[in-house]
């Protein structure tokens, strides 16, 4: 392998180049996470010409990066941001624009006519293509972001473009994006190439959390791509989707704009649940952007800020067995719906700075800040929590362009914090049936909670071209290095919580005697504050890229990555040597399915995980000369992480005691006087002092949660094959998958009978909640790496770009997955391991899914959009019954119900005016989200011993009925 020596110098001929033939074609993906790639190859009469000078300029900023043809009369442009670009040779330019990933090549015929000496080139033609090399994906455009229908202005929501990838909507509003058949925390999104990832709550990136917020303001997303799989290895923390998105900059012209959305109750339809009459609800959003020049040419600047203001019925329906009871008037008047408040505040400032044409500074500060009023499903209002999310981030980046190579510094710094209180401080009711199912919680929430990550991150990412040996190559290594602070503060049952059992007083009967049970928050002994505590990490990661063009048909994307995780947290754990003993002289679990011995820590059994090696291979094949035609695949694996808030417990619950005590009286929930928490019945203990009296009386110890002294990171292996093709204006992608993921983390209890088992004899239902551990009365958790998943899917996508007044997009996915436990539970109680929940087909990811989007240019300038989404019925879990008491097992049905059809459509039009600033424009947008007013059920009812087993739940809202959203705006 060599680099190739100095190239020599253009010759005075070539100077009076006059004018400019080129033809791009698509290559493989040559570009990093957060940028484009240009490159082509000057001849002249088949012979290459060596040592000519390309320049690629920004159109749009100014800024200029050159570099010389090779010996083989080919040139490379690496790191580029996406934009248009203006591609001189000697004089004569053609213009490109690069989407983000985008690897294009841009050719120079060269012809020198007779007798005069002159040479010249002839245009032959432009060809673009997105995406290559083994990513399967999808580019959500500039034009797709501004021109297609939505309702909350969140950039996640074109995401369902992409092969593979749904859109979810929480009961709270919330959108989160999931892959295949793994949880919504295995994603990853990229703003400007650095990582967003939540290390501690759902929701993959930070946030997101059951949220109604958006990651980002809208106005400042330049465009972004999701890759489903086979992403590079520059690609980190993540196992299902990756989006990588880049943000706007400003330019050498002054532009800005303003707008404001707004729809309420009258403009949409009612719910199911709001026979009487519709809640009231509103949404406002609105916000600025402003961008331009500070020093044509080489400074600019821009800002963005957008607030929401949402208030949105939410449903209080009870938990799924509150139809078979007749409620007291108090207690029904609490079910329905009811309004609940949201406001985000987002703001967005960069600078960026061409210091010459080798050097670039940029940098950038994003804050988000919202609060939210939660309550819905069994919670009502009363039982609301207050939700809020503070966020704050800065990113610097230097980039120094040689003549051979592009090297990146970033420094980043993150602090985020997400929170919840009470609305109120009060004690709660949590209503029940005689078999512990919940109907209804009412009172004070028990949640006060603060979880957030706050530190900084260095890293540099060298890429390397003109390496010759066999072909070209590209060659990309980064390391980074990141000190992290997992914060935690979390105090369950600040607000006692009682349990009541309403039917006391016989089955099917509604009446609060007594409650049965009662929780509530102590500090640990010697713990002032209880429930608090910070994790020190520290993060290393490496990576190697080789992009190798083989030859002119074939492309190899080679690459490996490495991650390696510092966390004292688990790995200096000791066990208290008070639970130690208690475990060692519990019988029960001494002869049992698992090893006690594995789960207790002296400080110096555990290690950090060290085997995340992550190999990523991807190819590109032309099958014709002109590239219209392409075989491509890949496999890779990739590792994310073990969510902080899944794994904390172990250290967490020794920071503090939540004091639980048992009260006789109750037929259906005895409790053993031998047991230190079971007591007489006192009303007296429905007042703190009373509980105070108990707490003091006895030590209180919590429920315990153990580690695997062998702890191993979740990952997935993915692979694809598939064809792409070129025809005219459409582009073409068939692809078929298989993504196998494993060591998903799951809590399991660790109870287990006298005998040693988990089950009572000739039962396979019935977890042994009442032999806890011994000194305690308190359960004992035990966590497990073994969550798994499959899919197999075939990807097709038929895109149109829009020109001639259209353009249209198609993505169809067919999938077939399986799960050994449901993906999304964090707490699997109901089994001791995962051979009991068998293998059953995913719930909630549906076999087809559908998405069409088009757009049109009206007369008189209105521009029109629409949307499609189909998706078939998923599966859902249910309680199997029909064998009886003890006989119970987990089981899936498809409700017919639970198909999703939704049209949307978008109209807007633009009003040229010069009033204030020239060439400006008034706009207007009208956006109906599902036109035809289809009911896509969000519940169902799956007790399978009532009548409406499978059918809705009218009881809950739909996934949105017909809404209008009004918009208007101005900008220049």
């Amino acid at each position: 392998m060599k680099i190739k020596p100095g190239l020599f110098k253009r010759n005075a001929l070539s100077v009076a180049l006059a004018v400019a033939s080129l033809s791009v074609v698509s290559l493989p993906t040559l570009a990093g996470i957060d940028d484009a790639t240009l490159r082509g190859k000057i001849v002249e009469q088949t012979i290459p010409k060596a040592g000519v000078e390309v320049v690629a300029r920004d159109v749009e900023r100014g800024y200029t990066s050159k570099t010389k043809t090779r010996a083989d009369g080919s040139y490379i442009f690496t790191g580029l941001k996406p934009g248009t670009y203006l591609v001189t040779v000697a004089g004569s330019s053609e213009q490109v624009t690069l989407l983000v990933g985008q690897s294009a090549k841009v050719n120079f015929d060269v012809e020198q006519s007779p007798g005069d000496n002159i040479e010249r080139i002839s245009v032959t033609g432009v060809r673009l293509e997105s995406f290559s090399g083994g990513e399967v994906g999808t580019n959500i455009t500039p034009e797709m972001i501004q021109r297609l229908p939505q309702g909350d202005r969140n950039f996640l929501a074109f995401a369902d473009l992409a092969p593979g990838v749904q859109i979810e909507r929480g009961g709270n509003g919330e959108i989160n994006v999931r892959g295949g058949a793994q949880n919504i925390n295995k994603i990853n999104v990229f703003l400007d190439g650095v990582s967003q990832k939540d290390y501690v709550l759902k929701g993959g990136v930070t946030g997101q959390d059951s949220s109604r917020g958006n990651p980002f303001p809208q106005a400042a997303i330049s465009e972004y791509r999701v890759i489903t799989q086979n992403y590079k290895a520059e690609y980190e923390h993540v196992s299902s989707a990756a989006i990588t998105a880049v943000t706007k900059s400003g330019t050498n012209e002054f532009h800005g704009e303003v707008f404001y959305d707004f729809t309420d109750e009258g403009l949409r339809e009612a719910e199911p649940n709001e026979a009487d009459g519709k809640t009231p609800s509103s949404t406002e959003q609105y916000g600025a952007t402003f961008s331009g020049p500070i020093i044509k040419d080489s400074l600019h600047f821009l800002t963005s800020y957008e607030e929401k203001a949402y208030e949105t019925p939410k449903d209080v329906v009870g938990g799924d067995q509150i139809t078979n009871f007749t409620l007291p008037a108090e207690y029904q008047a609490m079910l329905g719906s009811f309004p609940g408040e949201f406001n985000e505040q987002l703001f967005f400032g960069k600078l960026d700075w061409s210091i010459d044409d080798r050097q670039m500074l940029e940098g950038s500060i994003k804050i988000r800040d919202e609060d939210s009023y939660n309550f819905g499903g069994a919670s009502t209002l009363s039982h609301a929590g207050n939700s809020q999310v503070e966020e704050q981030r800065v990113n610097l980046k230097y980039t120094y362009d040689g003549d051979y190579f592009t090297n990146e510094v970033r420094l980043t710094t993150e602090d985020v914090e997400w929170s919840q209180a009470p609305a109120q401080f009060a004690p709660a009711q949590l209503l029940e049936t005689a078999s512990r199912q919940r109907l209804l919680n009412v009172g004070g929430n028990g949640g006060l909670q603060t979880k957030g990550q706050k530190g900084w991150s260095i890293q540099n990412d060298l890429t390397i071209f003109d390496l010759e040996w066999n072909g070209y190559h590209v060659i990309k290594t980064g390391v980074k290095y990141k000190v992290i602070d997992l914060e935690i503060l979390q105090q369950h049952n600040t607000n006692p919580q009682y349990r009541y059992n309403v039917e006391f007083n016989g089955a099917g009967t509604f009446n609060l005697v007594q409650p049965y049970q009662v929780d509530w928050f102590v500090p640990a002994a010697g713990s002032e504050v209880g429930g608090e505590f910070v994790s020190e990490q520290k993060q290393y990661g490496f990576y190697i890229q080789d992009d190798w063009e083989v030859n002119e048909r074939l492309t190899l994307n080679l690459g490996i990555r490495y991650d390696y995780e510092d966390n004292p947290t688990y790995t200096d754990y000791v066990t208290p040597a008070d639970l130690v003993a208690t475990l060692n002289g519990w019988d029960n679990v001494q002869n049992t399915d698992y090893d006690i011995s594995k789960y207790i820590s002296t400080g110096s059994e555990r290690s950090n995980y060290s085997g995340a090696w992550a190999p990523r291979v991807g190819f590109t094949y032309l099958l014709d000369d002109n590239g219209d035609h392409s075989l491509f695949g890949g496999f890779g694996r990739s590792y994310d992480r073990n969510q902080f808030d899944y794994i904390k417990n172990e250290v967490f619950r020794g920071s503090f005691a939540t004091a639980q005590f048992n009260f006789l009286g109750d037929p259906d929930n005895p409790c053993d006087v031998a047991q230190n928490n079971c007591v007489e019945w006192d009303p007296a203990y429905l007042t703190q002092a009373g509980l105070d009296s108990l707490a003091t009386s006895i030590e209180v110890k919590d429920e315990a949660h153990l580690l695997p002294n062998d702890l191993d990171l979740p990952y997935a292996d993915q692979a694809s094959l598939g064809v792409r093709s070129n025809l005219g204006e459409w582009q073409t992608e068939i692809s078929i998958s298989r993504v196998e993921s494993h060591d998903q983390f799951s809590w399991y209890l660790g109870n287990r009978r006298e005998n040693g088992e988990f089950f009572e004899p000739g039962q396979i239902w019935g977890p042994p909640w009442g032999f806890g551990l011994p000194d305690r009365g308190r359960s004992l958790l035990i966590g497990r790496n073994d969550g798994e998943t499959t899919t197999d899917s075939i990807f097709f996508k038929l895109n149109r770009p829009h020109t001639d007044n259209w353009g249209m997009n198609l993505s169809y996915t067919f999938s077939d997955g399986n799960e050994n436990r449901l993906t999304n539970n964090l707490f699997n109680l109901d089994y001791p391991t995962d051979f009991g929940y068998g293998s059953y087909p995913v719930a909630e990811v549906p076999d087809h899914v559908l998405v069409i989007t088009g757009s049109y240019d009206l007369p008189w300038e209105i521009m029109l959009s629409g949307k499609f989404t189909y998706k078939s019925s998923p599966y859902k879990q249910y309680v199997n019954t029909a064998n009886g008491p003890g006989q119970q097992f987990f089981d899936r049905i498809k409700p017919d119900e639970a198909e999703y059809h939704s049209v949307d459509v978008s109209i807007s039009k633009d009003f040229a005016t010069d009033y204030v600033i020239k060439d400006s424009a008034l706009w207007v947008r009208l956006d109906i989200s599902n036109l035809f007013n289809h009911s896509n059920y969000r519940d169902f009812i799956l007790g399978d011993n009532s009548d409406e087993f499978g059918d809705p739940n009218l009881n809950s809202s739909t996934y949105g009925r017909r809404m209008v959203k009004l918009s208007a705006g101005w900008r220049f």
